[in-house]
């Protein structure tokens, strides 16, 4: 072997030693890059489960799941936090409400509330607080912050439509309802409470419409009884029958839907099986006045006034304030030949139904002045004139919502309460 030869082999042995030691230096770089790199990542970890982001995250997990000291000890954490106080009180006071401790959950809310990022949940929660403590307009002051910041808050939005609701500002909340209804396609509840609201309007076809949009949402819901019901109340007002008993055919017996049935049979020309459907709802509950009311109207129908003026004369005499049973006793008596009573019957049918239309004026004025608790006081009288108690504290309520300090309705509610149940 030639000397040149000798050294270009030479050459050629330390380039490759050069090139593997080059590749394993870059390797190395590559695996200590890479150590610095997880470690770093670990670091950033460990500081954001162990920090205040951490702390706070785990205090809303803790929330979910109900455990109240898991709460208070992040709550304690995060408020001895430069920088992480609003953290603190938001966690504070979504606890409080979640305990029903509404006086206490609405200072920390309303501290809360003071950092941009927990304005709407804090003034949402707060909602949620005044509306379970009666205060609707602190509601409807809560939730309309709320909504201002983020209109497409609809949590926030189902507070303010309670509080409207509960304080008859009905066609105000009707036009919120409709909007979470539109926003939250699969909640059954919005078009629920639009049923029941045309319902009571005697708008029977808006609420089918809205029942049975609300059942479609979800054919299973906690109160389907309730609304199977008042559906089919509303088919009967309208002379359909038939829907009506397709509507109560799985529906839990009870004398509300005994008596709905009976009445569908009867519209039917099915006498027999509406007799027995009554006879079944008053087994339910012997004192259920449209059970009475309505087996009084078929037996009058059938010509049997005696036994028919004994049945409503009973009705009557449980619910003096209904005009339909004054009414229907009136024609009874009159059958039978006692005109003299069938003219007091007649006479109290008119006096109660003058009542009623007051009522009814009073319910449209209070939906045109939300604000005004003379109005719902009123409202309220008049319900506990008609024997609607649970209905006339309602409003009295409402009244105190909007004037804590109105004494007449403070009353009423205690003179309500004081009755036997």
């Amino acid at each position: 072997m030639t000397e040149p030869t000798k050294i270009s082999e030479t050459a050629k042995g330390l380039s490759v030693r050069r090139t593997v030691r080059g590749r394993i230096l870059f390797w190395v770089a590559v695996a200590v890059t890479g150590l610095l790199i997880v470690g770093v990542s670990v670091a950033i970890l460990w500081v954001h489960e162990n920090g205040p982001e951490g702390h706070y995250r785990r205090g809303r997990a803790a929330l979910l799941a109900i455990d109240r000291d898991a709460v208070l000890h992040e709550v304690e954490i995060l408020s001895q936090t430069r920088g992480y106080e609003h953290h603190a009180w938001l966690l504070q006071g979504l606890l409080f409400t979640q305990l029903g401790k509404l006086d206490e959950a609405i200072v920390y809310l309303g501290k809360a509330a003071e950092h941009p990022s927990m304005f709407v949940e804090a003034n949402t929660a707060a909602a949620q607080c005044f509306y379970t403590s009666g205060m609707y307009l602190q509601a409807i002051t809560a939730a309309e912050a709320a909504l201002k910041r983020d209109e497409e808050c609809l949590d926030a939005r189902r507070w303010l439509a309670a509080a409207l609701y509960d304080l008859g500002a009905l066609p105000n909340a009707v036009e919120e309802l409709k909007r979470i209804s539109a926003n939250a396609p699969r909640d059954p509840r919005p078009d629920r409470l639009l049923g029941l609201i045309a319902k009571d309007g005697e708008h029977f076809v808006d609420a089918i419409k809205f029942y049975r949009e609300s059942l479609r949402r979800d054919s299973q819901q906690p109160d389907l009884g309730a609304i199977q019901a008042e559906l089919a109340e509303c088919q009967i007002r309208l002379g359909e029958f038939a829907d009506a008993l397709d509507t109560l055919k799985n529906a839990e017996p009870t004398a509300v839907v005994a008596t709905l049935k009976a009445e569908g049979f009867s519209g039917l020309g099915k006498s027999e099986d509406a007799h027995e459907w009554l006879n079944d709802a008053l087994k339910l509950d012997p004192d259920h006045f449209p059970a009475k009311l309505a087996k009084g109207k078929l037996l009058l129908d059938e010509g049997d006034a005696d036994k028919a003026v004994e049945v409503l004369e009973s009705a009557v005499k449980k619910e003096p304030a209904n005009s339909q049973g004054h009414f229907q006793l009136s024609q009874a008596l009159r059958q039978t030949g006692n005109t003299l009573r069938a003219d007091e019957e007649l006479q109290q049918m008119r006096a109660t139904q003058a009542i009623e239309r007051r009522f009814a004026d009073l319910h449209e004025s209070a939906a045109q002045h939300p604000n005004d608790p003379e109005i719902r006081f009123r409202t309220g009288e008049l319900a506990r004139q008609l024997g609607k108690l649970k209905l006339a504290k309602i409003w009295f309520r409402a009244a105190l919502a909007i004037d804590p300090k109105y004494t007449k309705a403070r009353l009423a509610i205690e003179e309500l309460d004081a009755l036997p149940q």
